[in-house]
């Protein structure tokens, strides 16, 4: 017993030690003119601090952080590797702050004078210092050697669904759970929109003129599902418009299908319906999408495989009572009354509709 235990200390002792390094060696010695010193493997509450909730409810799978210089330049880059790119997308939108401008380094990265953000598949790049913004190019580059790394399946679609016409550009925000709901707009407390329950959302800033409002769609796996939850949030969506935090006063609200859309801010009702009316539901089709074209058997190709289907079951039925048929002779032959002519152990049942006496025996 003791021996058991020493050896399962040992073990537990190996993966403590082992886990901390398979968060790193994803990030180079060095990229551009940048040199870097050893990977720090992060715990989420080191890498994220505050924000630790939140980037764990998109899916946190490791994080590492790697000091590079640079001359006189330092560049502090932290690495998130999540579940998949929709998570690194999200963990994106939530990190992005309001002064961070879009960047064309990544489909999806933003950067400001001392800070960029760059998604690459389930990977996303934060870098730290005063010469990021000297520093986009090298930046770029070590996105481009990620690559190969990442994961490539695609992004969420959900932000298909947000209209173009006066979006704030790097306002998006994807939401997955109630901690993100909540970070967004604490309207109310708890989950009042079902988020967990199977459903993801988009968020983002319209501005049209003076008037300004934030729209925030939620996508359900199914309609029912969509009409369940937003005839429970009833009493929040349509509460008096007095409110504590007016940014989060809610304008207006409506379902459709399994999406249901929601305005918030301090602009006038006639804007906030107007975009509602914006939302894109369903998906966009172009002229050059990948399509399947059906075509139709001639009758001659049913007949034959009409006929063949028939001989194919004919041919299986004379081949499997052959066999059976083998089968219990052999058996018999073997096991002679152990098997099958077991007359004081079963006995059959017949009908007896003609003169002759029953006799068991005459079916063996």
């Amino acid at each position: 017993m003791r021996r058991i235990l020493i050896i399962c200390a040992i073990a537990l002792c190996m993966m403590a030690t082992t886990h901390p390094s398979s968060a790193q060696g994803l990030l180079p010695s060095s990229f551009g003119a940048w040199n870097g010193g050893a990977s720090q493997a992060l715990t989420l509450e080191q890498a994220a601090g505050a924000d630790a909730s939140a980037i764990q409810e998109y899916g946190f799978k490791s994080a590492e952080r790697v000091e590079y210089t640079r001359e006189q330049d330092k560049l502090v880059v932290t690495l998130y590797r999540m579940t998949d790119p929709s998570a690194a997308y999200g963990a994106f939108t939530f990190l992005r702050a309001a002064g961070m401008a879009p960047s064309k380094l990544a489909q999806y990265a933003a950067s400001s004078p001392n800070r960029a953000l760059v998604v690459v598949g389930n990977f996303l790049i934060d870098a730290d210092g005063a010469a990021v913004a000297r520093s986009l190019n090298d930046i770029g580059s070590l996105a481009d050697a990620l690559k190969s790394k990442a994961d490539p399946r695609p992004y969420p679609f959900i932000a298909g669904h947000l209209p173009s016409e006066g979006i704030v550009p790097g306002s998006e925000h994807y939401i997955v759970g109630p901690v993100g709901l909540h970070a967004l707009f604490p309207v109310s407390s708890g989950d009042w929109l079902g988020i967990s329950d199977g459903a993801e959302a988009i968020s983002a800033r319209f501005r049209k003129g003076t008037q300004e409002a934030t729209l925030l769609i939620v996508e359900y796996p199914t309609q029912q599902v969509a009409s369940r939850h937003f005839e429970a949030a009833q009493p929040i969506l349509h509460a008096s418009a007095d409110s504590t935090a007016p940014a989060n006063s809610i304008l207006a609200s409506e379902r459709d299908d399994n999406l249901i859309s929601i305005v918030f801010g301090q602009s006038t009702p006639l804007f906030a319906n107007a975009l509602l009316k914006k939302v894109v539901f369903g998906h966009n089709v172009v002229w050059n999408e990948p399509s399947f074209k059906a075509t139709e058997l001639t009758w001659p190709v049913y007949v034959v495989g009409a006929f063949t289907g028939a001989g194919i079951i004919m041919l299986f039925s004379i081949v499997s009572g052959i066999g059976f048929g083998i089968i219990r002779v052999v058996v018999k032959t073997i096991l002679p009354g152990k098997v099958f002519d077991r007359h004081g152990q079963i006995e059959v049942i017949q009908l007896g509709l003609t003169g002759k006496s029953i006799n068991t025996k005459d079916f063996y």
